[in-house]
């Protein structure tokens, strides 16, 4: 069976690649893509004149909560939500109950996943790097290998002591692995709230300062220098960790990042009447530190945009705010929301951003994905992209359990309107019918 996406704006960073044509499928694989495509074989197909045919979005910072954490997100729930929100492929992060830290658990992942309940995109689990996360024991990283994690993370519980997170390095080197470093000094975080400043000043909620990452920072990256261990560091949100960041790079640190949406288009100002939506880990920094975030991204010191989708419970939301859990629902909204702050204001070309949204995060955990280059993937995983829809954000109308959004409401302008992961996944009403023919 033949398959064809017509007449869209190619946007492939892995080939460099930004034409309009033509992509070609076979059987669910990509056999050609290109300007000058013979359509009369096709079997069925999907118009995408005006719309962009881009690779399958790779989310490598999500939160499924399962096993353990069901009141929150399933994988079946939180793959409808990725399919929906564009992507093919999710990372799950490891802070379930029990935490993702030996074989068994990370088959239970991939099997979860390939459930025809589930939602039809892949699941990257990543294995935890100590056990049960308590920081006090590297976990087995090779056999978590031999099962399948792409990256080991010590995400929701960051390894405090110095010598053991070295150790872990030395050991991730050996097996290639690399690791996904949350920054946080508890010492400095402990007891706190939000962005320490002005505004924590004047709301009266204990304030969380930015040396409380920046200090993690520096030191996961002198490690990385010295080791020689490849680190990714999550949620890259002050000004500071960025230029440190900036400067290992420059001496040749093995160090990627990431920023997520929310921290690129709120400030600690956002929380404006205690809304426990707006509370997250790192917390919401100000608008000094929102400009730098977007300038690094462009200038490619930020490697990925990442959704950290993570959902809670209404009754666990619904609390006062300094009682209210750190995390965000946000993987139905995060392509809107980078098309309209980021793409449309010129922040980022629209190849720059599928580079961030999808081949750099496959590229630097090694999977594949990210790219529209034929025989190069399991199969033919791709996002089409209307970048001029008008639509708003509906938070209590999404799939996933969690409806702790900071965008509900918004209105936003581009979507992702078609997800295929070696079939059609989810199909948005704004893609209409009469783009599709069978």
């Amino acid at each position: 069976m033949r398959t064809l996406f017509r007449n869209g704006r190619i946007l492939d960073p892995s080939q460099e690649l930004d034409i309009v044509g033509s992509v070609m499928l076979e059987d669910g694989q990509i056999i050609d893509l290109g300007a000058d495509i013979d359509e009369e074989d096709a079997d069925e197909v999907y118009d995408c004149t005006g719309l962009w045919i881009a690779p399958g979005l790779v989310d490598m910072h999500a939160h499924l909560r399962e096993p353990g954490q069901e009141r929150r997100e399933t994988i079946r729930t939180g793959t409808q939500a990725a399919a929906a929100g564009g992507f093919t492929t999710v990372c799950c992060m490891p802070n379930t109950s029990p935490a993702l830290d030996n074989p068994a658990i990370i088959d239970f992942i991939l099997d979860k996943a390939a459930s025809p309940d589930s939602g039809g995109v892949f699941v990257q689990p990543i294995g935890a790097l100590t056990k049960g996360q308590k920081g006090e024991q590297i976990a087995d990283l090779a056999a978590l290998k031999q099962a399948g994690v792409a990256a080991v993370s010590d995400e929701g519980c960051p390894i405090q002591e110095s010598n053991l997170m070295m150790r872990a390095m030395e050991f991730a080197l050996q097996l290639d692995l690399p690791i996904m470093v949350h920054c946080e000094d508890r010492s400095l975080s402990q007891g706190g709230a939000m962005n320490e400043g002005m505004v924590s000043a004047m709301l009266g909620v204990p304030g969380i300062p930015r040396s409380a990452e920046e200090i993690m920072i520096m030191r996961n990256c002198v490690l990385a220098l010295n080791t020689g261990c490849r680190i990714h560091i999550m949620r890259v949100t002050t000004w500071g960790g960025v230029e440190m960041i900036r400067q290992f790079k420059y001496l040749g640190a093995p160090v990627t990042c990431e920023v997520t949406p929310h921290h690129l288009t709120l400030t600690d100002e956002s929380i404006g009447e205690f809304n426990p939506n707006f509370k997250t880990t790192p917390p919401l920094r100000t608008s000094v530190d929102l400009d730098i975030l977007q300038q690094a991204l462009s200038d490619g010191t930020i490697d990925v945009i990442a959704s950290d989708h993570s959902p809670y419970a209404p009754f666990e939301v619904h609390v006062p705010f300094e009682e209210a859990p750190n995390g965000m629902s946000t993987l139905e909204a995060t392509v809107g929301v980078v098309l309209t702050h980021l793409t449309h204001k010129g922040v980022l070309t629209p190849l720059q951003t599928i580079e961030k949204l999808s081949t750099a995060p496959a590229q630097i955990l090694g999977l594949a994905a990210g790219t529209l280059q034929p025989d190069r993937t399991p199969v033919a995983q791709i996002t089409v992209i209307d970048p001029n829809v008008e639509w708003k954000f509906d938070a209590h109308r999404t799939f996933s359990k969690g409806k702790n959004s900071p965008f509900d409401g918004w209105n936003l302008l581009g979507k992702a309107v078609l997800t295929y992961c070696g079939t059609e996944v989810y199909r948005d009403p704004f893609f209409s019918d009469e783009r599709y023919e069978a």
